[in-house]
């Protein structure tokens, strides 16, 4: 982004998160500064510009209110060496509402900021990255000298006042300056930036009076293009906007909001719109309708609605196949339990002398309800799956001791018999209701 030079030499005790808002507030706004009231930005789109988490917004709120209360002191050093001071608030107003960030400047400050020849351009890219507030203020000073090859030479005082610590009564010794502040900043602009900055110091006598920094591109990071700002400048989607005459604050906000793939999507749409002479408005107009408001092409409703059903049939296949599973599974633990059931009424039955077998079996086939049960009694004896549920009933009341359905398969991973025919039961009712 281009920055006034002025407002890089921003004399105010601002955290690192404030710094960032600073610059991208104003890139947000720069295309309308000498034309507009007032600036807005998607909250998310600004949180994501500076790196900052989005759902955390009571910071972004009192990180705000700390622009709006913060005098800033403009050009605490010219190029040429002269000294001059002004102050001015940096932000007079802000208000986040549904998801919006809404701003304005002053007038002598939107025009200061504006000033075309006198700017600096900051990638975007390098200050999300940064993690110090006195890094960016380094990487902030340093970058508009880049051509130059080193900075002017910067009073130690002057400098401490730039780096917002000249009131720390620690770091007044040059030493604890350099140690503390100026080779931790370094470090980081070397490691997060596409320039690599050196210290130089003059001296008189045996103390630091002056200080400058040579500047190089960083060798590390030579793919990193001031005049590219960050990747979504690179994108099809923020280029074919561009092509139509959508600012390159709001061509950002979409691509940044929304992904490329969408805008690419809407872009499409509204071409096919204008070629058809279905655009009674203007294209950009239709474009920017279509993005917020999530206009679709009929291919696209198509597709969507068969996503829904293709979406619909697959939950339907699952539900039926859980269902299915689980019936065998009942069907398994039902026939295990009768056949280990059966078992132990054979056994019981089989301790019993000819006579006793003949007697109890008669007992038992004239307390059975209906004929089909004697038959299949008479059939199959004890192994009868319609006279079941009677025959265990029949031999605990003799006192053979038989095992209840939940206690035979407590250990089965798919529950109790009885908790199976719960699942079952609910599942075919959610069927029933859905399908």
């Amino acid at each position: 982004m281009k920055k006034h030079v002025a407002a890089i030499h921003i004399n105010a005790k601002l955290s690192l998160l404030q710094r960032k808002l600073v610059n991208a507030l104003l890139y947000n706004a720069y295309d309308g500064l000498l034309t507009d009231n007032q600036h807005s930005i998607s909250t998310s789109v600004l949180c994501e510009m500076i790196g900052f988490d989005s759902k955390n917004l009571a910071y972004l709120k009192a990180s705000l209110k700390g622009l709006m209360e913060t005098v800033v002191e403009f050009d605490v050093m010219e190029d040429d060496g002269e000294q001059s001071w002004e102050a001015m608030v940096l932000l007079p107003y802000a208000k986040i509402k549904g998801g919006t960030c809404t701003y304005r400047y002053e007038r002598s400050l939107a025009e200061k900021l504006y000033h075309p020849d006198t700017y600096s351009k900051i990638n975007l890219s390098v200050l999300r990255e940064m993690n110090s507030s006195h890094a960016l203020v380094l990487y902030e000073n340093c970058f508009r000298f880049v051509n130059i090859g080193h900075t002017s030479w910067w009073d130690v005082d002057i400098f401490r006042k730039l780096m917002a610590v000249d009131q720390m009564s620690s770091y007044k010794p040059f030493k604890a300056l350099n140690r503390n502040v100026i080779q931790p900043a370094m470090k980081e602009v070397n490691k997060l930036s596409n320039i690599h900055v050196e210290l130089e110091t003059r001296m008189k006598g045996r103390s630091v009076t002056g200080l400058r920094f040579t500047i190089k591109p960083n060798p590390q990071l030579s793919l990193i293009e001031m005049e590219e700002e960050d990747d979504i400048n690179e994108t099809r989607a923020y280029k074919a906007l561009i092509r139509e005459g959508i600012s390159k604050t709001l061509a950002r906000a979409w691509v940044i909001e929304h992904g490329e793939e969408y805008v690419l999507s809407k872009l499409d749409y509204a071409n096919d719109q204008a070629s058809s002479g279905k655009i009674k408005s203007s294209k950009s107009g239709f474009l920017k309708s279509a993005i917020e408001q999530d206009f679709k092409h009929e291919k696209e409703v198509k597709r969507d609605r068969q996503k829904e059903v293709d979406a619909a049939r697959d939950v339907r296949r699952k539900l039926e196949y859980e269902l299915e599973t689980l019936k065998a599974a009942l069907r398994s633990s039902e026939s295990a339990f009768r056949q280990e059931c059966t078992q132990i009424i054979q056994e019981a039955f089989n301790t019993l002398s000819a006579a006793e077998k003949d007697a109890v079996s008669k007992e038992f086939e004239s307390k059975l309800s209906a004929r089909v049960f004697v038959q299949d009694f008479k059939k199959s004896s004890w192994a009868s799956r319609t006279a079941f549920i009677d025959a265990v009933k029949f031999w605990e009341k003799r006192g053979t001791p038989i095992p209840s359905s939940d206690e035979f398969s407590k250990e089965n991973p798919q529950g109790t018999i009885e908790q199976m025919r719960i699942k079952v039961k609910k599942l075919e009712e959610e069927m029933k209701r859905k399908y």
